[in-house]
Formats: C-alpha cells, sequence, structure tokens
C-alpha cells in the first residue's frame, strides 16, 4: 500500500519496518538518511502515517474475520444440536454412520449463575487494579504514595 510517494530509500526502511523493525540493519539505514533535516523528518511522518493507516486496515480485517469466525461456530454449533435433536427424538443415543460414530453422553457438571450477588466472597476471584490516577491526584496535593515515582516523557506531535 503506498499513501505517499517515497524516495527509495524512504520505502527501503518502510519494507524493512514491516519485516524486522528491531533490526541493526534498520537502525543503520535511520543513521545514513540524507538530505536536510526537514525533509527527513517530513519523510519519516510519512512512513508513520502509512504504517498507521496499514495499522488501521489491519485492524479492520481482523474484525471481518473474527465476525465470519464467530458465523461459522455459530453455524457449526447450530448443526451438532440439530444433529443431537435428531437423535434424542428418534431415541437413539448412538448410531455407527460410514464416516462417523456419533453418540449423545453426559458433560461434567457446570455451575450456572443465577444471582451472583449472594454469591459468598470466597468464591470470588479479584484482579488488583492500580488507580494510577488517584495516585497522581494525591501526590500533587502533597501525599506520599510509597512505591511510586512521578515520571514525564516527552512526545511528538503532528498536525
Amino acid at each position: 500500500m503506498r499513501l505517499y510517494d517515497l524516495a527509495d530509500q524512504y520505502q527501503d526502511i518502510l519494507d524493512l519496518l514491516r519485516d524486522e523493525p528491531d533490526s541493526e540493519e534498520l537502525q543503520s539505514m535511520l543513521d545514513g538518511l540524507e538530505g536536510a533535516i526537514e525533509e527527513k523528518v517530513e519523510n519519516t511522518i510519512k512512513i508513520a502515517k502509512t504504517m498507521e493507516y496499514e495499522v488501521k486496515a489491519i485492524d479492520e480485517e481482523i474484525r471481518r474475520l473474527q465476525e465470519r469466525k464467530s458465523s461459522i461456530e455459530n453455524g457449526r454449533r447450530r448443526l451438532l444440536e440439530n444433529a443431537q435433536r435428531i437423535l434424542e427424538g428418534a431415541g437413539l443415543e448412538r448410531i455407527r454412520g460410514k464416516f462417523f460414530n456419533v453418540w449423545i453422553q453426559m458433560n461434567p457438571p457446570s455451575v450456572n449463575v443465577i444471582d451472583e450477588s449472594i454469591i459468598p466472597k470466597k468464591y470470588f476471584e479479584y484482579k488488583s487494579v492500580i488507580k494510577k490516577k488517584e495516585i497522581l491526584d494525591a501526590i500533587k496535593n502533597g501525599e506520599e504514595v510509597p512505591g511510586v515515582e512521578i515520571v514525564q516523557g516527552k512526545g511528538l506531535r503532528i498536525r
């Protein structure tokens, strides 16, 4: 996919980023870029934008494939439920076919939750979630919170 016309050296960088983003060869190519700093930055942003759009396209394809997978799984489940219904309707628990032997058997016991609010707490798993926003607010208000530090990085913005 070509979003921008890129000079050969930048196209090579884009290709390498797609295949080997952590290679030494890539870093060497980035370090060896020629031209004015404005041109280097502009072309680098072109590459980043191209990759951003590729990620969006991939995400959309993943979403489409997940929907297709779900549809196929639902169709499969319906077919198996129908086969079971046919056997049960005929009063059969087992048949021997040309390609498959099919039978109905009891599944292992499982729990069906009816009212979660009355289940004793010892049967719950808790996931610890650190409330970083509250910690930041507390530190900004002069409180000391052990085990954390405030860090502030820099980031590139593009318009």
